[in-house]
């Protein structure tokens, strides 16, 4: 059996990182992929140290017949490291039991009901394979963020409790887990000097570390909560000792392009932490076998379409088989019919497989579906951690300038089978754990005499003050759009840009202290693009930092051009006031959805929104409102009630003062402020914002600029008339502020008032607008997808009694293809086997999904059905920002039918319709039936899509990913259908497709 080589990196005066990628090696032959597992090496033995660059490797070596090797010598193995030959400094084997226990962490995604049910029986079957004693294990949930439901331990009643929290299907996840909040409370509970003491306290910390660093990695990179967790998990484990094992239960388990860069960052940091990740998909249908079915249907229908069932699609004609929830098909639902040699894209057929199983496979471990035997790589596992070889040598490199160094390690003697690294990439220790190649080849600009200046960026550290952790301060970086190459898909009607951004903070010796960096993809559509040039890319971190002197270095790429910027400015950190004070006053661009769950301290948030300040503080034109955010921070000692008042000046003159009030429910000392300025009358021209805060004899101030342009061809207003007039009494000042003429009417004097909230509705213009924008992309919707099949999985559940008692009737895997807007399906598997049945031949009484592919879409947008839309809210999707709008049609203007054995109901329906802010697609639509009869057998139905980013030929789509469709039969009883799409590829012909009538 093959083993596993791995790099670690002992501490030295030179000592350095390394990321590795892998590759697997048996006899002398090279061979492109591997499913040998391995597993947490705990040695008992003390480890190689150095003093100077070297890697050392963890080398699992079995022979022909799968057992140990102990004989190994230097000789038997020749390593080569960036095509140079290398000599092994020191070769030791490491057996027996170890010093702590091995650690295995179980990570749970999302799943639904049969999901959830298949990852239990998987669960349990880890557990038996498992030895009781010298094994500990953790319990994780990706749930928005990573989730700890119990820390290491080797209790199996502990374990079985939080195994079934986790795969709870009606578990909402709330808040932290109880686990989660004992960690975070008992940082210091363990006390004592014994080495049981460290092993907990360590151990606490790598978790502590796991759930925090996958919610700053879900700040720096576009990238889904999973695959941040994982990386998370990887980098954490680096400070445990030995061979860690990370065992990833998933349903669906596809990765875009984006993902794909994220699967190598995993990798990289699971090869420097020693971390083994087995990947389990417990969905009834392999993605393997998704695969090699819809490969095998491909031939079936190149060979015979007449005559072979599997190779004819079902009919789904103007008039389809009743169900349970009626015809929502889209028109180009037809047989497809006729002589066709079909040939699509299907790359994972030969011999390639999922990234998903390649991660597993290049860290040592084994992916694993349901239905496969999975006690063998079990018990392979158990015993690769506990017996293996450490090998080092000396590295032979240059620079760290992050970039890809291959690594190979072949046996010289026969009869050997090595798993190795293919390769590194080259970082500082410092960086090896916490830094892309891509941006360590950022940092490295700010080493230059010169910095480039190919592209502009606007920095700046914001002071806030001392909060709840210490003197706080938010970086913010903003990236002009204008200076970007932006790329236009004519196939998808889609803009793309990609931007890097890293940037670092050093104290007055030149000491790095933070360090912050975050890739920045944006799409958007093409009609809206040239209002995306107007705007910005923006990064923002917040930090904490004692007062002094400081240097800002900054720097982006953008990667579809390849120009670089960098900026460095100095910057200075105040003393936290311990009287009344003001942070800066900071000039909103907006105020975006905010997860809190990513950055729990965010300090800059108002309500349930982020604050994106705007850095130009320059208007082309006057808008319509200004508002300005800041942090007010109260003296606790004075008892006296606390003023504010906010001045505007132009040309060393106010043009108005108001009084601002503060809210019944603003929280204690420091309170998140903003007011909004009604700037649409202000003429062109330099302004100054003054912002004053009294409490008792205490006084602050903060002032902020910003200028109004005047546009070519305005004209300019006579900004004498700014200046107040007279009053009697100077002291009294109107609530909306001083007039801007001395006979001018209320409506037209400069208002100033604080907001009450951060989510502000669009006006009746943007409203229509948004509506109409969404109603033509979910029209256009169907006719411009690409010609692709894909496989739907279909899991049927029944919970008879209401109460979450979910029984899982079945599973069924479909062909679907779409052809020229026509869609057809064919029942590939049921339950994991073989089948000649199709959906007539299915229970019609049972919901089946249809019209994800623009049928539903059509049915909601288009204009006969006279929906009612309203504007809810705006929501985080991910990291994508998505106006949810609410909508109603009435049984006069549209239905949607259903049916039991006994009447066919046509009902009106509402629902939810998420439209992405950039791109104006439906990323999530609801629908709920109306009105139904009380004799009929429905009593509620309901149906939900998902859609994302697809990646099919070389285009990313809009696609449909997952849906639910849900009935409740008589008072209790709930039939729910939960469908997932997998495996999209490109679909082309060689023949003319005949439809039929």
């Amino acid at each position: 059996m093959a083993g596993i080589i791995r790099i670690k990196i002992r501490r030295g005066s030179l000592m350095r990182g390394f990321i590795i990628v892998s590759a697997f090696f048996m006899g002398t032959a090279v061979l492109s992929s591997y499913s040998q597992n391995s597993a947490d090496k705990g040695p008992t033995n003390p480890s190689i140290v150095s003093n100077v660059d070297e890697v050392v490797l963890d080398v699992v070596v079995r022979d022909r017949k799968n057992r140990p090797v102990s004989d190994l010598k230097p000789w038997d193995l020749a390593v080569t490291d960036g095509g140079e030959k290398i000599k092994i400094s020191e070769l030791r084997q490491i057996s027996g039991k170890a010093a702590i226990d091995h650690l295995i962490t179980l990570v749970f995604d999302q799943m639904n009901a049969a999901g959830a049910s298949n990852a239990r029986s998987i669960v349990a079957k880890i557990l038996k394979a498992v030895p009781p004693d010298g094994f500990s294990l953790s319990v994780m949930k990706v749930q928005g963020r990573l989730r700890l439901y119990q820390e290491f331990t080797s209790d199996r009643q502990a374990l079985a409790r939080a195994i079934n929290l986790v795969t709870a299907v009606n578990e909402d996840g709330n808040g932290p887990p109880t686990a989660e909040k004992e960690l975070f409370r008992s940082a210091a509970r363990d006390s004592g000097d014994s080495a049981d003491a460290d092993q907990r306290r360590n151990l606490k910390l790598v978790s502590r570390t796991a759930v925090e660093d996958s919610q700053r990695i879900l700040q720096e990179r576009y990238t889904s909560a999973s695959l941040a967790g994982l990386l998370a998990l990887a980098r954490s484990q680096s400070k445990l000792p030995g061979r860690k094992i990370v065992i990833y239960f998933a349903q669906d388990l596809n990765v875009s392009d984006t993902g794909r860069e994220m699967l190598a960052a995993i990798l990289g940091a699971a090869h420097r932490a020693n971390v083994s990740i087995y990947t389990v998909d417990v969905s009834a249908l392999s993605r393997e076998s998704s695969q090699s079915l819809a490969a095998m249907t491909a031939i079936g229908n190149s060979m015979s379409l007449s005559n072979s069932r599997v190779s004819a699609p079902q009919a789904l004609t103007a008039a389809p088989p009743p169900h349970a929830i009626g015809d929502l098909s889209t028109p180009g639902m037809a047989t497809m019919a006729g002589d066709q040699f079909q040939r699509f894209e299907m790359p994972d057929t030969n011999g390639k497989r999922s990234p998903f199983a390649e991660l597993a496979s290049a860290t040592g471990g084994v992916y694993i579906s349901v239905g496969e035997n999975v006690q063998k790589p079990l018990r392979r596992m158990v015993a690769d951690m506990t017996n293996y070889f450490e090998l080092s040598y000396v590295a032979p490199i240059k620079g760290y300038n992050g970039e890809f160094r291959s690594v190979s390690v072949r046996p010289v003697r026969k009869g050997l089978k090595v798993r190795s690294e293919a390769g590194y990439f080259a970082l500082p220790l410092d960086e090896a754990m916490g830094t892309r190649p891509l941006h360590a080849a950022l940092f490295q600009l700010f080493s230059q005499t010169q910095l480039p200046q190919d592209l502009k960026i606007r920095a700046n550290v914001l002071g806030l003050g001392e909060l709840t952790d210490g003197n706080t301060s938010s970086l913010v970086v903003e990236v002009p759009i204008s200076q970007l190459e932006v790329h236009d898909d004519p196939n998808t009607q889609l803009y793309s840009l990609r931007v890097s951004i890293a940037a670092q903070i050093k104290d007055r010796d030149g000491r790095v202290l933070e360090r912050f960096s975050e890739e920045v993809p944006q799409r958007g559509a093409l009609e809206s693009k040239q209002d995306a040039l107007t705007q910005f890319v923006t990064m923002q971190r917040h930090f904490l930092a004692d007062p002094g002197e400081y240097t800002l270095e900054t720097a982006i790429l953008d990667r579809n051009s390849g120009k670089t910027g960098a900026l460095r400015s100095r910057f200075t950190i105040a003393s936290s006031a311990p009287t009344a004070s003001i942070s800066d006053l900071i000039l909103v661009r907006r105020m975006d959805p905010f997860n809190e769950d990513i950055d729990p301290g965010e300090p800059l948030r108002f309500g349930n929104r982020k604050v994106i300040p705007d850095l130009a503080a320059r208007f082309s034109s006057r808008p319509p409102n200004l508002s300005l955010f800041s942090l007010i921070h109260l003296d606790p000692h004075l008892k006296a009630q606390p003023r504010l008042e906010m001045t505007v000046m132009k040309d060393g003159e106010p043009i108005a003062q108001v009084p601002l009030s503060f809210g019944k429910d603003d929280p204690g000392a420091v309170i998140p402020y903003v007011a909004s300025i009604g700037a649409a009358s202000l003429p062109p021209g330099d302004y100054q914002v003054i912002e004053t805060l009294t409490q008792g004899e205490e006084i602050a101030e903060q002032r902020r600029e910003f200028r109004i342009d005047v546009p070519d061809g305005a004209s300019t207003a006579d900004t004498a008339s700014l200046k107040p007039p007279a009053t009697e009494n100077p002291e009294s000042t109107s609530p909306a502020g001083l007039p801007l003429q001395a006979n001018t009417r209320p409506a037209e004097r400069l208002v100033i008032a604080p907001l009450s909230t951060a989510v502000e509705p669009p006006s009746s213009e943007q409203m229509h607008a948004l509506v109409e924008e969404a109603r033509n992309t979910a029209l256009l919707y169907s006719k411009g997808l690409p010609n692709f099949l894909c496989v739907e999985v279909t899991s049927r559940s029944v919970d008879h009694l209401g109460k979450g008692d979910w029984k899982h009737r079945d599973t069924i895997a479909e062909l679907l293809s779409y052809v020229e807007n026509y869609e057809s399906r064919t029942m590939l598997q049921r339950n994991g086997e073989r089948t000649n049945l199709q959906r007539t031949d299915l229970d019609s009484t049972w919901p089946l999904s249809v019209g994800e592919f623009g049928g539903l879409l059509s049915l909601v947008f288009q204009p006969a059905s006279k929906a009612d839309f309203q504007w809810k809210d705006a929501v985080l999707l991910g990291k994508d920002i998505a106006d949810v709008l609410s909508y109603r049609v009435t049984r006069q203007n549209a239905t949607i039918g259903l049916s039991d054995d006994k009447a066919n109901v046509a009902s009106g329906f509402h629902g939810l319709a998420y439209v992405d802010r950039t791109t104006r697609s439906v990323r999530r639509i609801t629908l709920q039936v109306d009105d139904l009869p009380r004799d009929f057998s429905i009593h509620a139905a309901s149906m939900t899509v998902d859609y994302d980013y697809v990646t099919i030929g070389s285009h990313d789509y809009m696609m449909p990913v997952r849906a639910v469709v849900a009935l409740r039969r008589g008072r209790r009883q709930i039939d729910l259908n939960e469908i997932s799409f997998r495996n999209y590829r490109r679909y082309a012909s060689t023949a003319k497709i005949k439809m039929a009538q």
